[in-house]
Order: structure tokens, then C-alpha cells, then sequence
């Protein structure tokens, strides 16, 4: 290893084994006083939720081979019953791409609290933040009355077009800020949710980009479907490609992204950060009722 690639190595943020010691141990940004009295504060302060040790040692065990990982031309296959070769891990393709994939369970989650959380967090820092406390800081929607009850848009929808700015770390120890283009199935190129929601109840679509410099990262999907106690909720993240127009476009990434490093944190990220979620998502959306009004921003 050279000194550039010793140098670069010291900022990513997981070491060579991940462990659920290590992931609650990591540094949390500090509340501003004017969060610390908003009411899902507490929420913050909570352990992280835990991973389940199956889904830490798939990545403790290092990536996969790419023939057993599902390519972005062939993302349609998530809308169908059943599970692919790899549901939770990470490899890197012939091409030089990166695919990251999780599977998280999220019993007494309904795909109508996701429609609620995808509009309710996106209106203020703190909301974003409690999704994943060690790697979540701030969020901005581009449009924020586009996700309030009163734009007359259905729920589900109003996510499709909608940009949202997160400043967050994914697999560096330094947040970045992100620009992230919600699509519509359709404009991903995948079948529309409904019908058989055991199939495909809802798909979370977008491209990545860093934010300010307007550099493309990914492309990802959450695809999520009903089980009998909650819903499960498989998420892909391609790196090394957008979608456009309904396809997949290979995109160059920054010389200094480490392709294989970007799909192993992204793996871990979105471990953390939807286990998490499942955690506590039934109650605050309990606590509100399922109602996204006005920010509470000041």
C-alpha cells in the first residue's frame, strides 16, 4: 500500500470487522438548543438498534462474487416474489461498478408509515438525524410543501421528483453533503407498485450526486414488500450508475472513490440506518398520527 492509499484508508470510517460495539461507539453530532426542546429529541439519544450478527458477518466475510450479485440492468427483479443470490452484501462488478445490497426485516411497519416518514423527515435536521444518529445531519427538500398533507398529492407520490440535500457519512469519516433525485418507477425503468404488495408494495427510486460539485454516485432502490407481520424492505445501491429515461447509464466516479470501500460502507450504512428505523417507526408514527404538516423549522 502506498502513502496515498494509507492516507485515504485512515478517513473511511468502518474498520476491516464491524461489530455492533464499534457501530454505537461512533461519534454523534451535537443538538442545537433549539432541537434539544423539539419532541422527538429523545429519539436521538437512543442506542442504535441492532444488526442482526448473520447480516454483520456477510460483511465482515468481504465482498461477493460479482456473478451472484444482481446488476442494475437486471433491477426489475426485485419487483418480483421470492429472493435473489445475494440480499445482503456487496461486490464489485467486471465493469468496475459497485453494488451494495440489504434485506431488513421491519415487523408492524406498513408500507403507509414509509409513505408518512419519506415526507415527514425531509423538513428538518433533527428528523433526519434520528433515522441514524452516528451518520445522519442534516437534510433539505427542495420543495417542502410538495410533502405536507395539503399539496394534494397521495402520499406515496409525492417522494417521485422531489430533491432532497442530506449531509451525512457514508463510508468516510467525514460528512458529505448529497443531492439526491427521487424517480418515479417508471422513470426507473421497473414495474409500478400494487396489486400483489407481497410482490411490490412500494419502490424508492433515485440517483445520487454530490451535492455543490453536481458529481454522480449511484443509483438506488428500495423495494419493498408485505409480510405477515410487517414488511421487509431490500434496498440496492449501484455505484457507477444513474438512471436515465427509464436506463441505467455507466457513469466515471471520482478518482479518489474506492469503489470497493463506497459498496462495503454503503452496505453498513443502510444496515444501520433502516434497522434503526424499524425500530421506532410504528410509534412516531403513532405519536403523529400519520400527518405531515407544516415544519417545525424556525
Amino acid at each position: 500500500m502506498g502513502l496515498r492509499d494509507a492516507v485515504i484508508k485512515r478517513t473511511y470510517l468502518f474498520p476491516d470487522r464491524v461489530s455492533m460495539e464499534y457501530l454505537r461507539g461512533l461519534n454523534r453530532r451535537k443538538l442545537r438548543p433549539g432541537e434539544k426542546s423539539l419532541p422527538y429529541a429523545g429519539y436521538f439519544y437512543r442506542e442504535l438498534a441492532n444488526i442482526p450478527i448473520e447480516d454483520l458477518e456477510r460483511v465482515n466475510s468481504g465482498p461477493v462474487r460479482h456473478d451472484r450479485a444482481t446488476p442494475i440492468q437486471d433491477r426489475a427483479a426485485l419487483a418480483e416474489t421470492g429472493y435473489l443470490e445475494m440480499e445482503t452484501g456487496y461486490a464489485v462488478m467486471p465493469d468496475g461498478s459497485g453494488v451494495a445490497a440489504t434485506l431488513v426485516k421491519m415487523p408492524g411497519v406498513t408500507p403507509e408509515m414509509l409513505d408518512w416518514w419519506f415526507n415527514w423527515h425531509c423538513l428538518e435536521d433533527l428528523r433526519y438525524a434520528i433515522w441514524c444518529p452516528v451518520a445522519h445531519y442534516a437534510v433539505r427538500a427542495k420543495d417542502p410543501a410538495r410533502h405536507l398533507d395539503d399539496s394534494g398529492i397521495p402520499p406515496a407520490s409525492r417522494i417521485h421528483g422531489s430533491v432532497h440535500y442530506v449531509t451525512e457519512r457514508i463510508h468516510t469519516r467525514f460528512p458529505q453533503r448529497i443531492r439526491i433525485e427521487f424517480l418515479s418507477p417508471e422513470e426507473f425503468g421497473i414495474p409500478e407498485p400494487g396489486g400483489d404488495e407481497s410482490r411490490l408494495a412500494r419502490a424508492i427510486c433515485a440517483n445520487v450526486y454530490l451535492a455543490g460539485l453536481g458529481l454522480p454516485i449511484a443509483a438506488f432502490l428500495h423495494a419493498v414488500r408485505v409480510t405477515g407481520d410487517g414488511v421487509e424492505y431490500r434496498s440496492r445501491y449501484w455505484s457507477g450508475y444513474l438512471v436515465r429515461d427509464g436506463r441505467p447509464v455507466r457513469v466515471k466516479l471520482p478518482p479518489v472513490v474506492d469503489v470497493m470501500e463506497l459498496a462495503r460502507g454503503t452496505c453498513i450504512h443502510s444496515l444501520m440506518e433502516y434497522h434503526n428505523l424499524a425500530s421506532f417507526l410504528p410509534e412516531i408514527y403513532g405519536e403523529y398520527g400519520g400527518k405531515v404538516e407544516a415544519t417545525l423549522r424556525k
